[in-house]
C-alpha cells in the first residue's frame, strides 16, 4: 500500500508540476481548507446513510472553522471520507436497534422516528499539525475490539445484517448498499497508514456504551518540511545490513 501511495502521489505530482495552477504546488493545496472537503463529504454520507436505513444524524461542526493548512486534498477527502462513514453508520445503527432518546423503529405505525444524536466534528490548529476530531454516539466497542479495528479487513458490518430484532429496517436489497457505506474493513487501517505517510496519524478513543472519538492528526506539507513518510521495508533492510558490514569490516 506505501508503494502505491508513493507511486500515485510521484505521477500525479510530475504531471501538475507541468501544468502548474495558482495555489498549488503540484498535488499540494496551498492554503486548504479542511472544513470545505469535509462538508463536501458528509452531506453526501448523510444522504447515503438516510437512502439506507432511512434516517442519518446531522453532522455538526464546531472548533476553528477557518484553519488552513498546505496538503494533498485527495488525502484528506479519503481519510475523513472513512472516519465519517464509520461514524455516521455506528449512531443509526445503535439509535435505530435500541430506541436510545427515542430514536428507534415504531413497529405499530412502521415509521423510523428520525431523533438522532448528532455527529460532531470539531476542528482545532496546531503548531505543527490541524486536528480533526469526530465524534459519535454509536456505542463504542470493548477494549479487547479496539485493536482489531486497526487490522485489514476487520469489520462491524456484519453484526446487523444477522441480527434477529425486528428493529431492523431495511430489506435484504439495502443491505447491498449498505457496503457502500459500511465498507469491507480496510478504511482505518488505510485512514492510518495515509496520515502517517507524512508524519500525521490516527488515534481511537472509544467510550464503550457511549461513543467513539477519533482524532486525525495532519501535517503541515511546507516546501522544505523534512520527509517524515514511512521507511521502505528493503530500503531499511539494506540500510542496516550496511551499517552491520561496515562494523565488521577489518
Amino acid at each position: 500500500f506505501i508503494t502505491r501511495i508513493s507511486t500515485r502521489i510521484l505521477t500525479e505530482n510530475y504531471i501538475n508540476m507541468r501544468t502548474p495552477r495558482p495555489g498549488w504546488a503540484g498535488v499540494v493545496q496551498r492554503d486548504l481548507v479542511p472544513l470545505d472537503i469535509v462538508q463536501d463529504i458528509s452531506s453526501k454520507i448523510t444522504n447515503l446513510t438516510e437512502s439506507i436505513y432511512g434516517v442519518a444524524p446531522v453532522v455538526e461542526f464546531r472548533g476553528n472553522l477557518t484553519c488552513t493548512l498546505d496538503y494533498i486534498p485527495r488525502h484528506l477527502r479519503f481519510m475523513a471520507q472513512e472516519m465519517l462513514k464509520n461514524a455516521c453508520r455506528a449512531t443509526t445503527e445503535r439509535h435505530i436497534r435500541s430506541g436510545r432518546q427515542g430514536a428507534g423503529y415504531d413497529i405499530r405505525s412502521g415509521r423510523l422516528d428520525a431523533k438522532i444524536p448528532n455527529v460532531v466534528v470539531e476542528l482545532q490548529k496546531g503548531d505543527v499539525h490541524v486536528i480533526i476530531k469526530i465524534s459519535d454516539q454509536g456505542g463504542g466497542m470493548p477494549k479487547k475490539l479496539q485493536e482489531e479495528a486497526w487490522e485489514y479487513g476487520w469489520s462491524t458490518a456484519n453484526s446487523m445484517e444477522d441480527s434477529d430484532d425486528p428493529s431492523s429496517a431495511w430489506d435484504s436489497s439495502s443491505k447491498a448498499w449498505r457496503k457502500e457505506l459500511a465498507g469491507f474493513g480496510f478504511g482505518l487501517p488505510l485512514t492510518r497508514l495515509h496520515a502517517q505517510y507524512f508524519g500525521g496519524d490516527v488515534f481511537m478513543q472509544a467510550m464503550p456504551g457511549h461513543g467513539t472519538d477519533m482524532y486525525l492528526l495532519l501535517n503541515h506539507l511546507k516546501e522544505g518540511s523534512p520527509s517524515t513518510e514511512t521507511e521502505d521495508p528493503s530500503t531499511a533492510l539494506t540500510e542496516n545490513e550496511n551499517r552491520l558490514s561496515s562494523h565488521n569490516a577489518p
